[in-house]
């Protein structure tokens, strides 16, 4: 008989230290890379996000602002004479207060420059830029108004009847006419103008209203009787004239209650202030000046605010604006900004990604 043999199995191999130790170094470097994917996807998504939305908060702040110092100076159909006088000669400001910077009517635009503390004129009218920032001041008339329906008399100027809405005005009184007691005023007959404020009453009579003008109210008028049929030719308004608000905006930059520097507005005084765009970091502005003969509406050269020499000569604004965006840590680091053809270097810890943005705009009542 032959010796039966019986064949011992052999071992499983199993997973060696070394293997497993390999799989393990392998799933951490390609976690690593989907991670480092990610930070990075994410950081670039960040950056292009506060990149557009600065983009955008510089248009709107440029385009808002535009929108004011295109108009600035304008005097009804007296803004374009065709002879050279200026607005003084022919704007005559009845108010009170009329140096004041809400009530200097005759002074279509004006500036500061490099503000490190903010003068009398400035603070008195609630406004305290950042240091180092620019001010600008417009003042223009509304871009509707309403017709004279007869000869001004005394204390009185009369006025088509239009429209009535109810509760519109300051305190729930009904504007009349697009017009509130209280209003500032400018009445012209395209020959001249004269800037005065509506009070104590509009009274409606038929489709004619009643504006009066006396030295009442704030800041009232200094002068409270003009016109009539024996008045000097510069004071009657007859039928044809017409009747537009006016009103001075500043804009400037200054720290809104989180600390974060944003660009203001402020309306006539201090009562009316508005936070137009957060993050708007400075403001440089520079007013082209038509400086050569005959003003023809063309901006020889361009100065800062202290180096303007006839306001009444300004044709046009440029405006330099440097925002900087909501998020501290959107760069790797400082960022350098040329900023009004100088180049800023915040801290070297600042993190703030910065845009600057640069437009000129022209005086419509002062090109040609």
């Amino acid at each position: 008989m032959h010796a039966r043999h019986t064949s011992i199995p052999g071992r499983e191999a199993g997973i060696t230290m070394i293997e497993i130790m390999v799989a393990l170094t392998v799933s951490l470097i390609l976690a690593a890379g989907v991670m480092q994917i990610f930070i990075s996807s994410k950081s670039t998504y960040h950056m292009q996000t506060e990149s557009a939305r600065l983009q955008e908060n510089g248009r709107f702040a440029a385009e808002f602002m535009a929108r004011d110092i295109r108009m600035a100076g304008y005097t009804g159909c007296a803004s374009r004479p065709n002879d050279e006088t200026t607005p003084s000669d022919r704007v005559t400001n009845t108010l009170n207060s009329s140096n004041q910077l809400a009530y200097n009517f005759t002074v279509g635009i004006e500036g500061f420059n490099d503000v490190s503390s903010a003068p009398t004129y400035l603070s008195a009218a609630g406004i305290t830029p950042v240091s180092g920032s620019d001010v600008v001041i417009v003042r223009r008339s509304s871009d509707a108004g309403v017709r004279v329906s007869q000869n001004n008399n005394g204390g009185q100027v009369f006025v088509e009847h239009k429209s009535t809405q109810s509760g519109a005005c300051s305190g729930g009184s009904d504007m009349l006419s697009g017009l509130c007691v209280n209003d500032i005023v400018m009445v012209s007959d395209c020959q001249k103008s004269r800037i005065f404020q509506i009070t104590p009453t509009i009274t409606a009579t038929g489709n004619e209203l009643n504006l009066t003008h006396v030295s009442s109210g704030s800041p009232g008028n200094a002068i409270a009787s003009w016109g009539g049929a024996s008045a000097p030719e510069e004071e009657q308004f007859g039928p044809g004239s017409e009747i537009i608000k006016i009103v001075t905006y500043a804009y400037y930059i200054a720290n809104n209650a989180d600390g974060i520097p944003s660009l203001y507005r402020t309306e006539g005084t201090a009562a009316t202030t508005l936070e137009l765009i957060e993050g708007v970091e400075d403001m440089q502005v520079e007013y082209g000046e038509d400086t050569i003969g005959e003003i023809d509406g063309v901006a020889d050269v361009y100065r800062t605010a202290n180096a303007v020499v006839d306001w009444e000569r300004v044709v046009s604004v440029r405006l330099y604006l440097m925002l900087r965006s909501d998020s501290p840590n959107v760069t790797d680091g400082a960022q350098p900004v040329l900023f009004n053809n100088t180049t800023v270097t915040p801290a070297a810890s600042d993190r703030y990604l910065r845009r600057v943005l640069t437009k000129t705009i022209a005086l419509r009542n002062r090109t040609s």
